[in-house]
């Protein structure tokens, strides 16, 4: 390329961020428009509760576990070329999820799905920090952020939409004409950029992170329904602690390592990731409670649950391009912290819920959540991109974008996880569980669209089944929450002490 050629796709920068941000959009989006379906898709697939998390969270693991090596591949082919590929992957993945007549088929077409986002999500930003200069490159995070916000945020509302006049198979396939004008976007307004001198490639650091990852997630989420004490349970979470320790001694030894563990001797860095990795543990876990408190509870349609979620769509609009004007007012360490607290401060909120509360204590509490967020995830992201060198760009971006996939995981996988186990334990001591026949009393005790679906089968006898029911999850879900809402304090406190003015 000419200098003049750079120089004319350089002033076309503005309109590139248009284009990385479609991939960035889709990506969000399929994040949690699925969580409106769930309730659909439970009753077509006949899913447990287990099967549930991982149709919703399978995406999302292998997302987090597969966007480091997807940054290093971005920084030593090509950024663009990432995300063209990436988003021919996360296109097939979104057809085959729409033809899929199984759980099982499902979640591995949702893998798929994850390995193309992560393959295209980290090249957004990396590309974001090269094409824009210093004076701009925070104002262009905010709005990459807004961005991503939005898609989280506007993928309920679609999911309800599309549920309203189509078959579920449609939040998947609804995809792919977004992927076609992604690609030709990107093809034609986004400049090619690598890291000058790209190392090789990790694989073997990618392999075991990936391994420690599903291990550890496999011990959460069947932990609830075949027992902690199972003997595949604790192999599970013993694998795990192996291979994170060996991940750490392994990566340590190299020189190009997939993940830089010197960067966490950075104070900004450090503080920044943990910061990020809470804001979304407690967005996800909250989204994946809500959508389902909403639809099996309340007995919200799925386009009614989709609209209740819109005003956190609005927050995360308005609100994220503002966020650079307030750091530069105050500090990104006060603007963390007060964002940790008023999130903290909407999920206490939903922690009392109750089976008859209003929809006022969930707009309240979306509101405070939506806005807590975006105070601490523009300037921690800026935080960790700007910590960096520019060359590391790649595994900076990367690094960022996996903490979000994997601390969305997390969040899922363990507030799904607590909250099941509490139903289990509410459920197992009520008395109409008691006089059900065995075989129904477990199916019933695998999760509230099974106990839901068997009091439906057993008509006016079947009311006190459902109130139970509806009743131990709203008992989980406050307890989880509850119990996020404190982590979110101690995202506040890690952001006093770690977080430079």
């Amino acid at each position: 390329m000419t200098g003049s050629e750079e120089e004319k796709l350089y002033d076309k920068r503005w309109w590139a961020l248009g284009a990385i941000c479609i991939p960035l959009i889709i990506v969000s989006i399929d994040g949690t428009i699925l969580n409106v379906a769930l309730p659909t898709i439970a009753t077509a697939l006949h899913t447990t509760s287990a099967q549930l998390v991982w149709i919703n969270a399978a995406y999302i693991i292998i997302f987090g576990s597969t966007i480091l090596l997807g940054g290093s591949l971005g920084d030593k082919y090509g950024r663009k070329w990432a995300l063209l590929i990436g988003m021919i992957i996360f296109g097939a993945g979104s057809f085959g999820a729409g033809l899929s007549t199984n759980p099982l088929t499902l979640i591995l077409m949702r893998g798929i799905m994850g390995i193309g986002g992560g393959l295209l999500m980290p090249a957004t930003l990396s590309l974001i920090t090269n094409i824009f200069p210093d004076n701009e490159r925070q104002k262009a995070i905010g709005t990459w952020a807004g961005m991503s916000g939005i898609g989280v945020a506007v993928g309920p509302l679609a999911g309800g939409v599309i549920l309203t006049y189509f078959h579920w198979s449609w939040v998947f396939y609804v995809n792919i004409p977004i992927v076609i004008i992604g690609l030709v976007a990107i093809s034609l307004l986004v400049p090619h950029s690598k890291a000058s001198e790209a190392p090789a490639l990790d694989l073997k650091g990618a392999l075991i992170s990936f391994i420690a990852l599903m291990s550890l997630f496999y011990g959460i989420i069947q932990g609830p329904e075949i027992g902690w004490l199972n003997i595949s349970v604790i192999f599970a979470f013993i694998l795990s602690a192996v291979l994170v320790y060996l991940f750490i001694w392994y990566e340590g030894r190299l020189k190009h390592p997939l993940l830089d563990i010197n960067f966490f001797k950075i104070p900004e860095f450090s503080s920044g990731v943990i910061s990020i990795a809470i804001s979304f543990f407690a967005l996800f876990g909250l989204i994946y409670m809500l959508t389902q408190y909403l639809q099996f509870v309340q007995d919200f349609t799925p386009f009614q649950a989709g609209l209740a979620l819109f005003p956190f769509a609005l927050v995360l609009l308005y609100g994220s391009p503002k966020i650079p004007l307030l750091v530069n007012k105050f500090s990104k360490r006060k603007v963390v912290i007060g964002g940790f607290i008023i999130m903290a401060a909407g999920l206490f909120l939903f922690g009392i819920e109750r089976t008859s509360s209003t929809y006022l204590i969930v707009l309240v509490g979306l509101i405070l959540v939506s806005l807590g967020m975006t105070m601490v995830q523009v300037p921690a992201s800026d935080a960790i991109m700007g910590s960096i060198p520019r060359d590391r760009a790649g595994q900076g971006s990367a690094t960022n974008a996996a903490i979000r996939q994997i601390g969305s995981s997390f969040g899922i996988a363990i507030i799904g996880s607590i909250s099941q186990s509490l139903y289990v334990l509410k459920l197992s001591g009520s008395q109409i569980l008691q006089s059900l026949p065995p075989d129904l009393a477990s199916s019933a005790l695998l999760g509230i669209p099974r106990a839901i679906n068997i009091g439906k089968e057993l008509g006016n006898s079947g009311d006190a089944l459902i109130n139970a029911a509806s009743q131990a999850f709203v008992y989980g879900m406050d307890v989880s929450l509850i119990l996020t809402a404190f982590i979110a304090v101690a995202g506040a406190l890690i952001a006093h002490k770690y977080l430079p003015e």
